[in-house]
């Protein structure tokens, strides 16, 4: 096994169960993907989940948001990746000028799953998703 196809076996500090995450290159080589979030510090419930497709899903236990959100098929993003995913999103966030219009909380963690085939049939050549008919400016 050579360094660049090496992975790194670390245990979960919640699950104890072994996390194994892929190198960087590998990362790279694995293609288009979604994440999502975990945050806390909403009024509706003390987790909020956020998801492709902007759904957002309360919780009032940490474990019930890990879970439902694992359930989809997603798993934790290694340490670095996360790290630096929530340094974007809160960098982001600060450069809205007079602030956020929504409560964004406190991100706790950040997850990904690789794009599904049939979501994958609608990005165009250009590794972009398609439009919607109903909002193709051509078709008005």
């Amino acid at each position: 096994m050579n360094s660049t196809t090496a992975e790194k076996s670390i245990a979960d500090p919640i699950t104890s169960t072994p996390i194994i995450t892929p190198t960087s290159d590998e990362a790279e080589a694995v293609g288009p993907m979604n994440i999502a979030t975990i945050s806390a510090g909403f009024e509706k419930g003390d987790f909020l989940v956020r998801e492709e497709q902007g759904n957002r899903v309360y919780f009032d236990f940490f474990e019930e948001a890990f879970n439902y959100i694992a359930n989809k098929g997603y798993s934790r993003m290694s340490k670095t990746e996360e790290a630096e995913w929530i340094e974007l999103m809160n960098v982001i966030h600060d450069s809205v000028k007079g602030g956020m219009k929504y409560n964004t909380g406190t991100l706790l963690m950040v997850l990904t799953r690789a794009v599904d085939k049939k979501d994958e049939l609608k990005l165009d050549g250009k590794g972009k998703m398609g439009r919607t008919p109903s909002k193709d400016p051509s078709r008005a």
